[in-house]
């Protein structure tokens, strides 16, 4: 959590840490000024002590990071770039003599995203300009044990997407039952139904609800679901007992903010016996997960009996079959927050020693996939961990897997 930041440098012996958003939206900045600040460098000493350099253009947004604050232009960052020929060096030159001031002295954590030699050469010249300095390079970084654990604010900003998310399943599901059949195929009123009609109506539900999507959600089909990670393509029209993976991700609306993430599979008109079984295993290995969670326990334990079971029904897993493609090929689940993927994992092999802590934000999605044989299924909700024990499952969006049309 945010409060946790100031122990865990003390306890990790950094002497700050810096962040850098460069003409961007970073996850980090957010967190750590709690704005979406685009450019400006924030230095925080291990005291708690807090200094953010920003862009003219953001200083209302700057001064509601709760901390010290100066412009670039008060700091003659033009004439530093002149100096120093690059805005990379100069950067660096800024960055070294802030951090001087600040007694930042040791292990300093760098966090952003900029292109690696941009940051490579900003650090070097840092050193440089302020040799006490040294890059620590822990790993996991303390930004990313903080961000871990969420306290109720962000929780509360997660539940606000994910109920926004569930609503947006609901509104796809009744678009759906209201459709019409003719042969494969699915008309509304307007001509016949394809898988961007389902993606457009998704994204109008976002809207509507608040939320907006910093990616592409997924809107697959086919052999399309039997690919993880396969968009979908926009122009395939809806077919009757062919699985659909809906995979969901959105973020607050206006850019950044924190996430939800859910997958629901269904099928338009009854589904044929393999793919019913693919999903009633799915669905099975998905309870056996969820069903298991307990506060303490590796975080990496869900997908072991998610494992057992698939592996038990004669489906390959990455344990059994390490780098397949067809069954149950990625983890169970990761972080939720800021950004869509963080940690804990929820899988990997013993070397992941995370533990089920309250205040964690996670998914549990298990799925089979087979695109050679044209099908592919997941299930994917999101949970927090309370302190006494219990999951709150953050996205109640139903589990509907055969889904008769109107007519």
């Amino acid at each position: 959590m945010r409060q946790d930041l100031d122990r865990l440098m003390q306890e990790r012996g950094i002497a700050g840490i810096v962040v850098l958003a460069q003409d961007r939206y970073t996850p980090a900045m957010h967190y750590v000024t709690g704005q979406r600040i685009v450019h400006g460098v924030y230095f925080r000493a291990a005291d708690g002590r807090a200094h953010l350099i920003h862009d003219p253009m953001e200083r209302d947004q700057a001064a509601l990071a709760g901390c010290d604050t100066s412009s670039f232009p008060q700091h003659e960052l033009p004439r530093l770039q002149e100096e120093e020929g690059s805005p990379a060096r100069a950067f660096g030159r800024l960055i070294g003599q802030t951090c001087a001031a600040l007694g930042m002295a040791g292990p300093v954590g760098f966090f952003g995203e900029m292109p690696a030699g941009f940051a490579w050469q900003m650090i070097e010249r840092a050193r440089e300009v302020h040799p006490a300095l040294v890059v620590d390079r822990a790993q996991p970084d303390v930004l990313t044990l903080a961000r871990t654990t969420k306290d109720e604010a962000e929780i509360e900003a997660i539940r606000r997407s994910s109920l926004a998310t569930a609503g947006a399943v609901g509104d796809l599901y009744a678009y759906l039952r209201g459709l019409r059949r003719h042969g494969e195929h699915f008309t509304d009123g307007a001509g016949r139904v394809t898988l961007g009609d389902l993606r457009r109506r998704i994204h109008r539900s976002f809207l509507e609800r608040g939320v907006a999507e910093d990616g592409e959600s997924i809107v697959a089909q086919g052999r399309d679901a039997g690919v993880p990670h396969n968009r979908g393509n926009d122009a395939e029209p809806l077919r009757a007992g062919a699985p659909v993976i809906v995979d969901l991700f959105p973020g607050e609306a206006g850019g950044g903010g924190y996430h939800s993430d859910l997958t629901r599979t269904f099928v338009m008109g009854r589904a044929p016996d393999d793919v019913r079984r693919l999903f009633q295993d799915v669905h099975d290995a998905f309870r056996a997960a969820v069903d298991g969670l307990r506060l303490g326990a590796p975080c990496r334990d869900a997908n072991e009996r998610v494992c057992d079971l698939f592996e038990a029904r004669g489906h390959a897993t990455l344990r059994s079959r390490p780098g397949t493609e067809e069954g149950y090929c990625h983890g169970l689940g990761h972080g939720v927050g800021l950004a869509v993927h963080e940690a804990p994992r929820m899988s990997g092999p013993p070397s992941n020693t995370a533990v089920l802590e309250p205040g964690m934000v996670i998914t549990i999605e298990p799925g089979l996939y087979y695109p050679s044989r044209g099908m592919g299924a997941r299930i994917e909700d999101l949970f927090v961990v309370r302190a006494d024990g219990t999951f709150e499952n953050l996205t109640p969006a139903p589990y509907d897997f055969e889904i008769e049309a109107a007519g």
